[in-house]
């Protein structure tokens, strides 16, 4: 939408009955997003005209379906078991199974969370790709003494168990596409 100004008193109103079903969901939405009714219907009716609600759904959508799939739910899991064997165990199929999971992440999380995800895509592709038998395969994505090479996470969890997180990241997706 275009420029939004702020709402005076003597701006026009709108009054309109509601049932209380929906009364108490607009108010527990607008207390979940710490503003008030007014303001968020204000929000809401601008982002439906402009054309922004729907993009913000669709890429809800999106990354949503991406980080409940089964596919990434693996990779996470598996991500956290490397903290206590780091050997290679996986077959070459599994690996590539994390692979294209990991080369799907960088348009469904924050830019934060993909550089992290890059780390385990290069020792992945690294452990997958080496072709000597006689190096020895263990996944340091995890083990490196390098701060800046290892996987932060608690920048994963914080992301994944933060309720506003994934909110704030595909609202600020919608801003860049729109």
């Amino acid at each position: 939408m275009s420029k939004k100004y702020p709402v005076k008193n003597t701006d026009p109103s709108v009054n309109l009955r509601l049932s209380q079903e929906l009364k108490d969901t607009i108010q527990a939405e607008a207390a979940k997003r710490n503003t008030t009714v007014s303001k968020y219907l204000r929000e809401l009716l601008e982002n439906i005209y402009s054309g922004d609600y729907c993009r913000y759904e669709t890429l809800k959508d999106k990354v949503e379906n991406f980080l409940f799939s089964k596919d990434f739910i693996q990779l996470v899991v598996w991500i956290y078991s490397k903290r206590y064997k780091r050997e290679k165990t996986e077959s070459n199929e599994e690996l590539d199974r994390y692979i294209a999971t990991l080369k799907q992440v960088h348009t469904h999380v924050p830019d934060y969370l993909v550089r992290e995800f890059d780390k385990v895509l290069q020792d992945v592709m690294k452990v997958r790709y080496e072709e000597s038998e006689y190096s020895y395969q263990s996944l340091r994505f995890l083990e490196t003494s390098l701060e800046k090479d290892r996987f932060n996470l608690k920048l994963l969890e914080q992301f994944l168990l933060d309720d506003e997180a994934l909110r704030e990241f595909v609202l600020e997706e919608t801003n860049k596409l729109g």
